[in-house]
């Protein structure tokens, strides 16, 4: 789950996008919007499939729609959250950050196994996705990931001789699912603050419903959305609502 407090930020000073995504993931509020792993995921593919072809390379139906399917594997842990939530208004929402690392593997797996299922490329996408999210662990870094990257090692090497396409060629399109991940866990999140990437090196910052990208990444202005749930739900038979973002 992708956590969208409904409270003022502390601070609005620009930082690096990641820093901005994992404070409010841990913040707390009186209320939440909740967006559910799979609907960020569909967001990061329709973000890559306007994204400009100097950036990354070419990015096809194919590699858009792996990119859309990269947290598919999270829609259990979600359904089970969202049912527990509703349950008790008075329990605090868990986002992805919080879950141990048996949980967020066999969601990461589950991904990998959807993506691979869909295309080779989606499989070998996905995989190194995780692989270098498991990397950044530091002192998390467990027998479990080790042996997570281990086997992620020999499948990728199984995917590649399927892949026609070049090994750096394919690490631009793992950048591209990465940059598009980190980009739509921001918009979900619901921050304002300007925040700052590096791969691409480029800044965004934000006014109301409008977002401006310098340099602008994608091939031209246009608008995206996702879907959240309100926690609590206030007893009202209708507690979703779709956000549009104007770039």
């Amino acid at each position: 789950m992708v956590i969208f407090p409904i409270a003022d930020e502390r601070n609005i000073d620009s930082i690096p996008a990641w820093p901005t995504v994992e404070e409010r993931q841990r913040e707390s509020a009186s209320s939440y919007w909740l967006v559910t792993q799979p609907a960020h995921a569909v967001l990061s593919g329709e973000l890559a499939a306007s994204l400009r072809e100097d950036l990354f390379g070419a990015i096809d139906e194919t590699v858009s729609c792996s990119i859309a399917l990269h947290d598919s594997g999270w829609s259990m842990e979600d359904a089970e959250q969202i049912q527990q939530l509703r349950a008790n208004p008075k329990m605090k929402p868990k986002s992805f950050l919080e879950f141990a690392a048996s949980q967020f593997l066999r969601a990461w797996i589950a991904s990998i196994d959807a993506a691979e299922k869909f295309a080779p490329i989606g499989g070998f996408m996905v995989s190194r996705h995780f692989e270098r999210i498991s990397m950044r662990n530091g002192d998390k870094d467990s027998s479990e990931l080790q042996n997570f990257r281990r086997r992620e090692k020999q499948r990728q090497q199984r995917l590649k001789a399927k892949i026609q396409i070049q090994e750096g060629a394919l690490e631009k399109l793992v950048d591209a699912l990465q940059f598009c991940d980190l980009l739509s866990l921001y918009l979900c999140c619901g921050s304002k603050r300007s925040i700052s990437f590096d791969c691409p090196n480029l800044t965004l910052s934000r006014s109301g419903d409008e977002y401006r990208l310098e340099p602008f990444p994608f091939r031209e202005h246009g608008q995206f959305s996702f879907s959240a749930l309100k926690h609590p739900a206030d007893g009202k038979p209708k507690s979703g609502a779709t956000f549009y973002i104007n770039v």
